[in-house]
């Protein structure tokens, strides 16, 4: 086939474009990271516990406590915020929970003994001092972490997190009120299909997160999965129990300020959590409530906790103008009744997207 020098031309012009980007572009020197690396420890007693240890090794430090059910690994949920965490400089360690991904499953293990793990893992990593960031069934295993070394805790921060069930409020968790064998189903189905662990309702904000649920359906294979006993239930009904029958550790000496983020709306950790915690810890610093909200302002308002947990709780996330800002809590109402809303840019799309 004979090629016209027209075509040639054409090719070398293509060509000397391409090459003209190529000497443009800026290489990375460096890997970027997939996703939180998860280790494992071996605890003076000869069990193994799951962990990860993100960002800088001199930032302040944050243990981090996933919500029910899900291994060290969920901390890859927020990552979509990886940006402004990496730009606060913070340093976030997670311990994994008894029976999930890589650790151990322990007959009659406590919210103590993950308190006694922490501090090893903490020891080994060389961390001294540390803020707490709770979600969901993540409260009470922060309560007592706090309980345990109140005099190490810089700041907690309790995300629509559970508190503890009270026989006299059966709205506080209505799967405690179910007899054992039904709530063993239930929890067997969702190590199963861990994907269903996963749904918070039609149209959440989440859904707008690119990858998001991928990454929450990821943890759950590993949490369910990792040691090789595909839908390993033990860890998640053990969990349960304790949920249902035991009471969170003694607050009164934690003089740590806390920050407590609740949805009104949220069904599945009522705002009576909320109640609670603020009744029992001696110094709350901030509520922030979020009217209309469910079982999602955790990821919905991870760029505040994560301000918050920086040291500058007298600032709130708002997008204005079409930029991202800081404002100071004192003006967030008027800013808001302008036209400012809460949260980076990329949630005003994501507010359009769900109708709020």
């Amino acid at each position: 086939m004979r090629i016209r020098p027209a075509v040639l031309a054409a090719c070398a012009l293509c060509l000397a474009a391409h090459t003209a980007k190529a000497q443009d572009i800026d290489l990375q020197e460096r890997f970027d990271p997939l996703g939180p690396d998860v280790r494992t420890a071996e605890l003076a007693g000869g069990k193994t516990v799951g962990y990860i240890d993100v960002g800088p090794k001199d930032g302040p430090a944050v243990l981090f406590i996933g919500g029910a059910g899900t291994s060290v690994y969920i901390f890859a949920v927020t990552e979509f915020m990886r940006s402004l965490r990496e730009q606060l400089g913070l340093r976030f360690v997670s311990v994994e929970r008894d029976g999930f991904g890589l650790t151990d499953v322990t007959p009659d293990w406590t919210y103590d003994d993950y308190a006694g793990e922490v501090r090893e893992v903490l020891a080994t990593l060389g961390v001294e001092r540390f803020s707490i960031a709770a979600i969901s069934g993540g409260g009470p295993y922060a309560a007592a972490v706090a309980s345990a070394m109140p005099d190490r805790v810089r700041s907690i921060h309790l995300m629509a997190a559970l508190s503890e069930f009270d026989p006299e409020r059966p709205d506080t968790m209505t799967r405690c009120t179910k007899p054992v064998e039904e709530r063993t189903q239930a929890l067997a189905a969702y190590a199963a299909r861990p994907d269903a662990w996963w749904d918070l309702g039609p149209n959440a904000p989440t859904d707008h997160i690119p990858g998001w649920h991928t990454q929450a359906a990821n943890d759950g294979a590993r949490t369910f999965s990792m040691n090789g006993v595909g839908g390993d239930t033990r860890g998640l009904i053990a969990e349960y129990e304790r949920f249902c029958r035991l009471k969170v550790a003694d607050l009164s000496e934690v003089e740590a300020p806390v920050f407590i983020y609740q949805g009104s709306d949220d069904t599945a950790v009522r705002p009576v959590h909320a109640d609670f915690w603020q009744a029992h810890f001696p110094n709350v610093a901030k509520r922030r409530d979020y009217p209309g909200e469910g079982h999602t302002v955790q990821y919905r308002h991870w760029d505040q906790v994560l301000i918050d947990m920086a040291g500058m709780d007298d600032r709130i996330v708002a997008c204005e103008g079409g930029r991202s800002v800081l404002v100071p809590e004192a003006e967030i109402e008027a800013r808001t009744a302008d036209g400012a809303s809460l949260g980076i840019c990329a949630w005003q799309e994501v507010d359009a997207a769900i109708g709020k």
